[in-house]
């Protein structure tokens, strides 16, 4: 699921890529690299995103660390 699920989330609140770059403090292009895969989010970025997005714990898990259940 991963990064598809952030791109749902951010889509399903009606937040653009701009906006949810703007709240976590870096450039459209960079989050758009990241969202798309590409870089990685920092912990700081992860922290401010899942806050935005009102994001819980399985769901950060989901998309940013992709631990998996025992």
């Amino acid at each position: 699921m991963g990064l598809r699920l952030l791109k749902s989330k951010r889509v399903l609140k009606g937040l653009t890529q701009e906006a949810i770059a703007a709240k976590i403090g870096i450039n459209t292009k960079s989050y758009n690299m990241k969202e798309n895969g590409k870089n990685k989010f920092s912990i700081e970025e992860v922290a401010r995103i899942s806050e935005y997005l009102d994001l819980n714990l399985e769901e950060v898990n989901d998309i940013f660390l992709n631990i998996r259940k025992l």
